[in-house]
């Protein structure tokens, strides 16, 4: 698939929840939840979404399918990565 023609803000509106997820994770493990480390996390996600759509083939792909759609369902994916790779992560030591 063709990730240049992807709107950012259409990109970023599907990944709300799956973003959700791993800001909940991190508020309930008392991890950081500065600007920088928030940004990164959801730079990681987008990225990690973005290589995934890039190697979808939409040829294939039955005709009710929308790039939204299974944005949403790899963002969760890479989502619950994310929490698990949270797991080593120390807690913030700012309260």
């Amino acid at each position: 698939m063709n990730v240049s023609n992807i709107d950012p803000t259409e990109l970023r509106s599907t990944m709300r929840l799956a973003l959700d997820v791993v800001m909940a994770h991190r508020i309930a493990r008392g991890l950081s939840l500065d600007r920088e480390r928030v940004t990164a996390v959801r730079g990681l996600m987008e990225e990690r979404l973005l290589l995934a759509l890039e190697e979808t083939d939409e040829s294939t792909m039955p005709l009710n399918w929308s790039w939204q759609q299974a944005a949403q369902s790899i963002s969760m994916a890479i989502a619950l990565a994310i929490v698990n790779e949270q797991k080593n992560e120390p807690p913030s030591v700012n309260p």
